[in-house]
């Protein structure tokens, strides 16, 4: 029954509680099961009986999945002893639950964190690269500035659909969504993280403070982005800051389209408040040409 499960699977049988630590010490195993010798026993002479779980701890993911289901398993056994003894399944079972998981019925932690890194990846690649390109030298008009931020734009295009193909094809992210979405929204975040390191760039006026400010901007994106903390259960003030950064916009994208498989009108709203990013650098234009 828990070779059954999802997340479960038997690896060693130990022939004591010492020998399954062990085990769990050693990281050969995320957890034991631990059945007394008087089980059978119990059992059948009506006597209540425990089976213990002990788990490392070290993967909250991993160990709450099997923690979920050694129990599941330990209540369905239980019940099944108390139908064979001439109970009814109303009297073991009086509610029963039916779970529906909408939008990861995979229970696939790697399906949602993937994409979250791939495209902090991108968006620290565009911005570095193109503070580099921006700040080398003064332009004298903006044909100029834009002649410089062009091979940014292409390669970290050409990287973003690399990323997209190894995403879906390669570690089998399900795309459930516009697949076309994706690709125009990716293409229009890399020219939408250009504008902020062009504004970072006329602001400061040096490369330097420019990529230390960009690495800064980057990693408070991931923070306030909403993935490793619900946006709505947010401080009001931090919830209000989460809208400064275009990322946050962008993996509601790909997130409806990966997951939740919504339309691909909803991601207009996304893609409208992550086009006032591109305004940026006209409040900047006289100090950069």
């Amino acid at each position: 029954m828990i070779d059954a499960t999802a997340s479960s699977k038997v690896c060693y049988t130990a022939s004591n509680i010492k020998e399954a630590l062990s085990l769990i010490r050693r990281g050969r195993v995320y957890a034991a099961v631990i059945i007394p010798h008087s089980f059978e026993a119990d059992i059948v002479s009506g006597v209540t009986t425990k089976v213990a779980l002990y788990n490392s701890g070290a993967n909250i993911s991993t160990n709450g999945f099997i923690a979920k289901d050694i129990q599941s398993v330990v209540t369905t056994f239980g019940a099944g002893i108390e139908l064979q003894r001439g109970a009814t399944l109303a009297e073991v079972m009086p509610i029963k639950f039916n779970k529906h998981i909408l939008f990861n019925p995979y229970l696939n932690y790697a399906y949602y964190i993937a994409p979250c890194f791939m495209s902090m990846m991108t968006m620290i690649f565009t911005l570095l690269a193109t503070v580099y390109a921006v700040a080398e030298r003064r332009c004298s008009r903006a044909t100029e500035l834009m002649s410089r931020v062009a091979p940014t734009t292409l390669i970290m295009s050409i990287f973003s659909l690399i990323t997209l193909l190894v995403l879906f094809r390669i570690l089998g992210v399900p795309l459930v969504g516009s697949k076309w979405a994706i690709v125009f929204s990716t293409l229009f975040f890399i020219v939408v993280y250009q504008a902020i390191a062009i504004l970072f760039v006329g602001i400061t006026k040096s490369r330097h403070f420019s990529l230390s400010l960009g690495g800064g901007y980057s990693v408070l994106a991931f923070t306030f982005s909403g993935l490793t903390f619900p946006t709505m259960a947010m401080f009001p003030p931090l919830k209000w800051a989460s809208y400064l950064f275009p990322f946050t916009y962008y993996m509601d994208v790909l997130v409806d389209q990966t997951l939740r498989g919504s339309s691909s009108i909803n991601t207009i709203e996304s893609i409208g408040y992550m086009s006032l990013f591109l305004l940026l650098p006209l409040l900047i234009r006289k100090r950069l040409c």
